[in-house]
């Protein structure tokens, strides 16, 4: 049996032999799986077994597409990478907007598995069926834009060519590493670009031109043109289209819980300065989209500093705002954009690098460290200075940043300043403090990938029915919403789109392309699938209930001012609440007939 929207083909390159070939994936996988997030789940469950080193030449990297990636259907542009996280050492996954997953699709493939390691650097070409692994050598040590120009001009494909890369944080293993696709979009948290470096894999440039057959044509334009109608209608696409993310800093400053000096605060005094209002007066010069979008929700900006020195890129977004920004106490766009471009060119995560910025910032405040362990620079919140010295520092992997570059939860043990980093399993939190918005503290501690942005927005909900300092009924907002972002990420679309298309019309969106009869209850339990199938492959690794927590400082400390004020987070009732709508015991494993019932056996053994 074969569905439309999926090309059934799966490519798969080993770097150690410099072989390539292509498998057909079973059908019934899309059932059961969906696609993308999902597919990636059983590919790495199946293939990479809890002993392999994330950075070993047997790890693997997994990237599945959608079925809805490359046809009408407005934002089907997110491609999934699953990995073994050098970062947090557990189950990771990441996805990338832009042009890049789509077009692996139209050179003919769902997937692509890159497993081994290439003796000197490599990279990938993909023509639709010529597939070449050619020498990386004299690209190796460039930053991402150079290094995007010089493979462009090695294949000739001018802007035809759609280019996966990495920067010197993934060729020197920075944990935090990012893949780069297009220059501005990237597969960011989670250390897939550190992988990708250790297999001396420095780029994937991929040219397609195979067509994408669905189940219904004759239905999917007349669909597609409502879907637009609702997203560009609806509030939240208007809002994203005139601000872009940096629409949130105004509602999250206000309420009190976005991230302030290392998050001992949650309302930044000079955030005004930040809003997506200001954004847009004073350096936003024009919008991008990714492919297939009708939003823009991209942001062009341009900054002329005092050197004269002229800074144009897209972003930055609200996350890196936040996290460089408001957490290491800065307000200048000036700077912001500086930082965005380091990490940007360097190809690292802009939220950890926050995180390990701002620890840093707060053990120096606080005496518990000096400028013989910070290099001889000041690290107060408010140096602008400091905060690009430091983050050109992880991008090369001197001094400090050498220490740095292993993570938030790493660097602290090292600069012995215990109770500073802000981490989930070992991964930062993004810009929203748990204490102003309880169920985001289950999100955090649960996700199978460690704290993640992605995965944070309860607090829409919460904010909107006024419930989010309550504990009771988290556990089921967190199940729905975990739900819903798992067949997102799954069928290839932005999470934005939801912003305008509810559930029933991502259905139906989904059975236009593919033909495959799914109901809104065999659609959950796909979803519901997938998020057991994660959180199996973390149990296998020896993860429970003890590894789902938050660092003291939420559980103990309240927020001394805003509008969150004197709220801690009560982790145990939440834990046993969502573990109980979850059906897994009380130390967070999913049960015998859980696992029955959602015909797991069969992939776990």
């Amino acid at each position: 049996m074969s569905y439309s929207g999926m090309t059934g083909k799966l490519l798969r390159v080993n770097l150690t032999t410099e072989e390539s070939k292509i498998e057909a994936i079973d059908s019934k996988l899309w059932e059961l799986f969906i696609g993308g997030r999902g597919l990636g789940a059983y590919y790495l469950t199946k293939e990479v077994p809890p002993n392999v080193g994330p950075l070993s030449p047997d790890s693997k990297l997994i990237f599945m597409n959608g079925p809805l990636a490359g046809t009408l259907i407005p934002g089907n542009n997110k491609i999934c990478v699953t990995f073994k996280s050098p970062l947090t050492n557990t189950y990771s996954y990441s996805l990338c907007g832009g042009h890049w997953g789509p077009e692996l699709k139209f050179a003919g493939y769902d997937g692509l598995i890159i497993e081994g390691k290439a003796e000197k650097p490599v990279y990938i070409s993909i023509n639709n069926n010529d597939v070449k692994i050619r020498s990386a050598e004299k690209i190796w040590g460039n930053l991402i834009p150079e290094s995007d120009e010089l493979l462009r001009e090695e294949i000739g494909e001018g802007d035809r060519v759609q280019i996966a890369l990495i920067g010197p944080a993934g060729e020197k293993l920075v944990n935090y590493a990012c893949i780069t696709a297009g220059q501005y979009r990237e597969f960011g948290r989670g250390g897939a670009g550190a992988v990708m470096g250790s297999k001396n894999l420095k780029g994937i440039a991929i040219t397609g031109s195979t067509d994408v057959n669905v189940a219904k044509p004759e239905e999917i334009i007349e669909l597609s043109k409502d879907l637009i109608s609702d997203l560009r209608e609806s509030r939240g696409g208007k809002v994203r289209r005139q601000y872009g993310t940096m629409e949130l800093v105004e509602r999250i400053n206000n309420a009190g819980f976005w991230v302030t000096r290392n998050f001992t605060e949650g309302y930044f005094e000079e955030g005004y300065k930040l809003e997506g209002k200001q954004m847009r007066e004073e350096i936003i010069i024009g919008d991008s989209s990714c492919f297939g979008c009708p939003i823009g929700c991209g942001k062009r900006t341009y900054v002329k500093t005092k050197d004269n020195e002229e800074y144009v890129m897209e972003g930055p977004e609200f996350e890196t705002v936040g996290m460089l920004g408001s957490n290491c106490e800065i307000s200048s766009w000036e700077t912001l954009l500086k930082a965005s471009k380091i990490c940007d060119t360097y190809g690292f995560d802009t939220i950890n690098a926050g995180a390990c910025v701002s620890m840093v910032m707060e053990g120096f405040e606080t005496g518990r460290l000096t400028l013989d362990d910070t290099d001889g620079i000041k690290m107060l919140f408010g140096n602008d200075n400091a905060l690009l010295q430091i983050l050109e520092k992880i991008g090369k992997r001197e001094g400090i940043g050498d220490i740095l570059a292993k993570g938030p939860a790493e660097a602290e043990k090292i600069l012995k300043i215990e109770g500073l980093a802000i981490h989930s399993k070992g991964q930062s939190f993004p810009v929203y403090d748990p204490r102003g918005a309880k169920g985001m503290a289950l999100t955090y501690a649960t996700s199978p990938k460690g704290a993640h942005h992605m995965l944070a927005t309860t607090f829409g909900a919460e904010l909107s029915s006024g419930t989010r300092f309550q504990v009771e009924g988290k556990g089921n907002l967190e199940r729905d919403h975990q739900f819903s972002m798992a067949i997102v990420d799954s069928i290839a679309l932005c999470s934005t789109m939801r912003a305008g298309i509810p559930l029933d019309n991502l259905l139906k969106a989904y059975t236009t392309v593919t033909g495959i009869e799914h109901d809104i209850a065999s659609f959950l339990k796909a979803a519901e699938r997938i998020i057991n199938l994660e959180r199996m492959y973390n149990v296998n690794l020896g993860l429970d209930r003890s590894h789902d927590t938050l660092p003291k400082r939420f559980l103990e400390e309240t927020l001394p001012s805003g509008e969150s004020r004197e709220q801690i987070v009560e982790l145990d009732a939440l834990l046993d609440d969502y573990y109980n709508v979850m059906g897994w015991d009380s130390i967070g494993i999913p049960t015998e007939d859980k696992l029955l019932e959602l015909k797991l056996k069969d992939f776990l053994k």
